[in-house]
């Protein structure tokens, strides 16, 4: 034994035993540059990242992390969902965009009970991934303020927010970059705000069994009168009505709401 090895888990010689398994049944893990044209795929939205994705799961590809055949392609996933999240985030992506759908995913890859569900998660879960880069690429033309203005709001929207609190962190008086922030996406900063709040609204009373009140709350309504009155404003039905016509279903009202 190494001297090395004393307090080590796994030693040296484990590791070399591997190699020398991998090299006798001629295995050889997906090389570097495989993997960097699927993410260069990824933060270019170039759709056959998806396909790259699919095939590369392949655990013949990537190798044996578990002698459980499901477990295995499990953990592939949940490696190349954070590796996929990471070049996300650098490529300017709003980390808690990235992180939640990402979370979401390895939670229905966790319950998972066949291969075939995992590979079709991965399928999903990439082409979530391409086109969440292709909407943002749109706001590549941002300025600096203005990036940093819609990833405070995709953070904080929940909230009490107002355009001065955002300003104060831009060192931009609040006149200026109202100015620039409407010229730059189209909308007010308050219009933005409250699109993303009702679009929350939207997932929360078709997805969950949270209460008026309680979804008003967590979205800085200041009352839930408030939050009924504007989000009927919004999509032309109360709350209520929402949740009876569309509970549970993927029913997107347009996102063009009143500026």
């Amino acid at each position: 034994m190494r001297k090395s090895d004393e307090k080590r888990i796994i030693s040296w010689d484990e590791i070399r035993k591997l190699l020398h398994n991998n090299a006798e049944r001629g295995f050889i893990h997906t090389t570097y540059q495989e993997e960097s044209q699927r993410f260069h795929y990824l933060i270019n939205g170039d759709e056959r990242a998806i396909e790259e994705s699919v095939r590369l799961i392949n655990p013949e590809l990537q190798g044996k992390l578990s002698s459980d055949p499901l477990r295995n392609i499990r953990y592939l996933f949940v490696i190349n969902t954070g590796l996929a999240t990471r070049y996300m985030i650098e490529s300017g992506i709003p980390q808690e965009t990235v992180y939640s759908t990402s979370d979401l995913y390895i939670q229905k890859a966790d319950i998972a009970t066949s291969i075939d569900e995992i590979i079709e998660l991965t399928r999903e879960e990439w082409t979530v991934f391409v086109e969440t880069v292709n909407a943002y690429k749109k706001e590549s033309l941002y300025s600096k303020p203005i990036h940093y203005c819609l990833n405070y709001i995709d953070s904080h929207f929940n909230e009490k927010i107002t355009l001065a609190d955002v300003a104060a962190q831009t060192n931009l008086t609040p006149c200026y970059l109202s100015t620039l922030f409407k010229k730059e996406t189209g909308k007010s900063f308050a219009t933005y705000l409250m699109n993303v709040r009702i679009e929350t609204a939207i997932a929360l009373l078709t997805k969950t069994d949270y209460t008026y009140s309680q979804i008003a709350y967590s979205l800085a309504f200041c009352s839930q009168s408030h939050f009924t009155k504007t989000f009927r404003l919004c999509t032309g039905y109360t709350p209520k009505q929402y949740r009876m016509n569309f509970h549970n279903t993927n029913f997107l009202t347009p996102k063009n709401f009143h500026s």
